[in-house]
């Protein structure tokens, strides 16, 4: 029987200098700290031991290398087409379908189009595609935050479950009148809350949002708002032209978990689709991982289950290689850090349980998606 406990955080609050725990997958067991961890009020404490030897749960991507689990903001200018590549992106996402050229994990999405009516998103759907997807949900009424929102999408959660993204378009509309509006207290607050709810339930949760009339240098700058709405958050994607008319746009994207990029895009008008043209940067390609290499020989779907310690699975590999030098503790660190694509690229989910002999590693093979 297949069983997940892992040693793993729970979810802190967010810090004031913006750095965010990683989500915590709502497929995983959370699991409490082991009695070796220590307590001080709200700080459990990890020595760098403990730390490498801990299994978080996974953290997954949506878009990969363009939206992981977390909390992001998509800002643009009004009437730039921001409404078009959100729905643009539900749709694909729910279908399993490539997104501006990124391959995405296929799940229900849930769109909130607070600015739209049920008529225009009907039509432009209609241009979009031909197939309906049952995984996409919209709705273009939502409550404020002040109404309970995150209960009412705690509730969704529990009726779709295989939910992997929401998108909010727009932020503003689920502020609503807040006391001190503009402050960076209250903007970091805002998007704190809304990074916590995501964190905890490991989806994305994607943030409409405007910016400035100004320029900036930076354009990241340009977003709407203090600084806190960034800083809160876990990355920002811009959308922004040269000139309103033109049917080219340029997404600059960064974050945390993902690479700072730049997309050229172009505006299909007659299917409302965006295209991407040119990536200009280009995500980093890590080159393959021995072990991870040496996993997907020990666990496929001819083999799809082992269970054993890292001292067993060191003996396992040597006997595929003899000439590779593995330490136990060099598999225990790069699994528990490398977890994600170990899954993503080679359908190997990595789990890890405790007994009374030490720790023991799991590994079940779901497939590539």
């Amino acid at each position: 029987m297949w069983e997940d406990k892992e040693t793993t955080a729970p979810d802190p609050s967010v810090a004031p200098d913006g750095e965010q725990p990683s989500a915590l997958a709502r497929t995983d067991s959370i699991a409490t700290f082991e009695e070796t961890n220590k307590q001080f009020g709200k700080m459990r404490i990890f020595s760098m031991p403990e730390l490498m030897d801990t299994h978080f749960p996974s953290r997954p991507c949506i878009i990969e290398n363009l939206l992981p689990a977390g909390t992001y903001l998509l800002a643009g200018a009004p009437k730039i087409g921001k409404s078009f590549l959100v729905l643009q992106m539900a749709y694909q996402v729910s279908a399993g379908e490539p997104f501006l050229g990124f391959p995405t994990r296929q799940g229900t999405v849930l769109y909130l189009a607070l600015e739209d009516t049920y008529e225009r998103l009907q039509k432009r759907l209609a241009q979009m595609t031909e197939r309906d997807s049952p995984d996409l949900v919209l709705s273009v009424l939502a409550d404020t935050l002040e109404e309970d929102l995150l209960e009412h999408l705690e509730n969704f959660l529990f009726e779709y479950p295989e939910t992997v993204l929401v998108i909010i378009d727009t932020l503003q509309r689920i502020r609503g009148r807040m006391p001190d509006n503009g402050s960076y207290a209250v903007d970091y607050d805002t998007i704190a809350k809304l990074k916590a709810f995501s964190d905890q339930r490991g989806i994305a949760l994607l943030l409409v949002h405007h910016t400035r009339k100004e320029g900036a240098e930076d354009v990241f700058d340009t977003i709407s708002g203090t600084n806190g709405i960034l800083g809160a958050a876990d990355g920002a994607l811009v959308l922004h032209k040269d000139k309103r008319t033109s049917g080219d746009a340029i997404l600059d994207v960064v974050g945390r978990d993902q690479p700072q990029m730049r997309l050229h895009l172009h505006f299909d008008s007659p299917h409302s689709l965006w295209q991407a043209t040119e990536v200009e940067t280009e995500p980093f390609r890590e080159p393959p991982n021995p072990l991870l290499e040496f996993l997907s020989r020990l666990v496929n779907e001819e083999n799809p289950l082992w269970s054993g310690t890292a001292t067993e699975l060191v003996q396992c590999l040597s006997e595929m290689d003899s000439a590779q030098v593995i330490s136990p503790n060099w598999i225990v660190r790069t699994l528990n850090v490398r977890q994600d694509d170990l899954l993503r690229k080679y359908g190997i989910r990595y789990g890890s349980r405790r007994t009374k002999d030490g720790k023991v590693i799991l590994l079940r093979w779901e497939g590539v998606r």
